[in-house]
This record gives structure tokens, sequence and C-alpha cells, in this order.
């Protein structure tokens, strides 16, 4: 420009101002156009933005893996009452034009989970109108139940409340406090946005929390 000059910067989050002026803070003018604008963009996303979504797609992939190892444990026995009950649980989230038996063809009755002659989804549905009570009639019978209610009760245990943080056979664990321990640690190293801090003097109230068969309600500890 052959002249001393001053650029000025305005950075923010999602722009950044600038300008440009004289040694006495004139702005110049080039090409019949003032040195000054602003620059706007994308804002860039924070960690915790991030953490959360990484978190959710690593908690989504356990949760399937679960489910793989679960179904590989009872594909036997099921395939053997029910060769197409894994696939229609597989297709339940499509239109029923668009579902296929293990033929390739469209059913001719798109249900979800069963479809023997004397016991559908809506004889299903009838039984048990929650999930909770085909736990509670398996938790109680004494009777042989159908595999595939094994599995629906096991597939939703794991899909909603199990986890696998802790590796190694749980009947080698002797010794509670330090088991306890290592859970909440490797609860926090798993970013899951857990927040709870137990003493370690309370943890004996938690272990027998946890052992106590007949407690009907919650405690906290």
């Amino acid at each position: 420009m052959g002249q001393e000059y001053f650029l000025g910067l305005d950075m923010g989050t999602g722009s950044t101002g600038w300008a440009v002026t004289d040694e006495k803070y004139q702005v110049l003018r080039k090409h019949g156009k003032s040195l000054w604008g602003v620059r706007l963009f994308e804002s860039a996303s924070t960690a915790e933005e991030r953490r959360a979504f990484r978190t959710s797609r690593r908690r989504l992939d356990r949760r399937n893996w679960r489910i793989e190892i679960l179904q590989e444990i009872f594909s036997e026995e099921i395939s053997k009452v029910d060769a197409g009950f894994f696939l229609r649980m597989k297709e339940s989230k499509y239109y029923p034009e668009d579902k296929r038996d293990l033929e390739g063809r469209c059913p001719e009755l798109p249900y979800t989970l069963f479809a023997d002659k004397d016991y559908d989804d809506k004889t299903y549905h009838k039984e048990f109108p929650t999930i909770y009570h085909l736990r509670k009639m398996l938790m109680e019978t004494k009777d042989t139940p159908d595999i595939r209610l094994v599995y629906l009760a096991f597939h939703h245990i794991l899909k909603h409340r199990g986890h696998f943080l802790l590796p190694g056979d749980i009947n080698q664990v002797k010794e509670f406090d330090a088991t306890f321990k290592q859970l909440l640690e490797n609860i926090k190293n798993e970013e899951l946005d857990f927040g709870l801090t137990i003493e370690e003097e309370k943890f004996h109230l938690v272990e027998e929390i946890l052992k106590n068969r007949k407690l009907t309600r919650s405690a906290r500890c």
C-alpha cells in the first residue's frame, strides 16, 4: 500500500470482523471500497458436545454387540421352534409391504414377533401388556416356557440395563470393595456423565443393599 497501516481483528466463535486504518485510525479505501468487513462461519463444537456424541455411539455399538452375542447363544434352540423369529424382529421397523419372509416373499401376516397359528403378536401383547409382565411370569413359573419368551426377557435386560465394564470371571471376585471401586472408576472413564460420589466408608451399605433379596423398594446410601 506504500504507507503504514493498522489491521484490526475482532474474532468470535462464529465470525471474524476486520478493518484496515491509517495511523490516525481512519478506515482506508482500496479500489473504491472501504477496507473493512466481516466473515461468518459455522461455530466450532465444544468438547462436551463431541464427547456426548462419542459416548452415545460407543454405548450403541456395545449394545448391538451384546444383542449379537445373545442371538448367537439362542439361535440354535430358537431355530428349532421358529426359524424366522430373528428376521421378523430385525424387520420390525419396516412398513408391512417392505417385510420379507425366509423365502423373500412379503408375508401374508406381517407380525413383528410371533406368527404361529395359535399364537401371534395380538395374543402375546394381550397376555403380556408390558415386558415386565413377561419377566415376572418367567421368574414365577415352574413350567418350561417358550424359548422365544426367554429370549425377549434377556434381550430387554441386556439392551437397557446390562454392561460389560469389568473383565474376568465373576466367580473369582472375593472382595466387594475393590470390585465396586473399580466399577465406579470404569464408569467415569467411559464418560457416562456419572456425577454421583460414593465414599468408600459407605461401600458396605451398597453391598448390603445389593445382597438383600427381600428389599422391595430402592434404597440410597
